[in-house]
């Protein structure tokens, strides 16, 4: 996954999702440039939902995810298994 904001611009990589009362934890990879914990409330998950029913192209690329990773053909790499923007490192300088 790809950050872009005028704070970062880095990869993100999706360690674990699991459950924790009412909402979704994402928890970074070790091999992500930013150790981060993302909070998913409720209300948060089904504003997303929404959001990608209201809009056809991302419903459409949801529901074609299945094709395109049995094909292995994503369209462009995943996150983090190309060459690193020259920032990546900006926030995480250790």
């Amino acid at each position: 996954m790809r950050i872009e904001s005028p704070l970062a611009d880095m990869d993100f990589l999706v360690g674990s999702v699991v459950r924790r009362g009412d909402a979704l934890v994402v928890t970074s990879d070790a091999a992500s440039p930013l150790e981060a914990t993302v909070l998913l409330s409720d209300r948060d998950a089904a504003t997303l939902f929404a959001a990608v029913l209201k809009s056809p192209s991302a419903l459409g690329f949801v529901l074609t995810l299945p094709f395109r990773w049995l094909r292995g053909k994503s369209g462009r790499p995943a996150a983090g298994s190309g060459a690193r923007h020259p920032f990546d490192q900006l926030n995480k300088p250790w």
